[in-house]
């Protein structure tokens, strides 16, 4: 349960709530990808034959959004005014927990 506390804590640090909706976080974000179904939804898009990432499983795929987000964009956000930014910046911890905390999102 730590692990996902601190997931939101640093999804709320970060703004991710700004664009992405997620009701553990208490966010209702409008310009990026919903993220209550994130696991699910990024099993999908590794499936898709229109997916460019080197993800292979949902985890190295949520990762990989989070560091390397132009490696893959879902196809409604492709000129979106708000691209996602990378998270590099970010303690290993901390994208873990993130990672975790979407992991845990259906």
């Amino acid at each position: 349960m730590a692990l996902i506390e601190r997931g939101i804590a640093v999804y709320r640090e970060n703004y991710c709530g700004t664009c992405h909706t997620l009701e553990a976080a208490g966010t209702r974000g409008i310009f990026g990808p919903n993220h209550n179904q994130a696991a699910s939804l990024a099993a999908e898009r590794i499936a898709s034959e229109n997916y460019t990432g080197t993800a292979t499983t949902v985890e190295e795929y949520l990762r990989e959004s989070l560091l390397e987000p132009q490696q893959y964009i879902v196809e409604s956000y492709l000129v979106s005014a708000h691209p996602m930014p990378a998270y590099t910046h970010l303690d290993p911890e901390d994208i873990e927990a993130m990672v975790y905390l979407l992991l845990q999102q259906g």
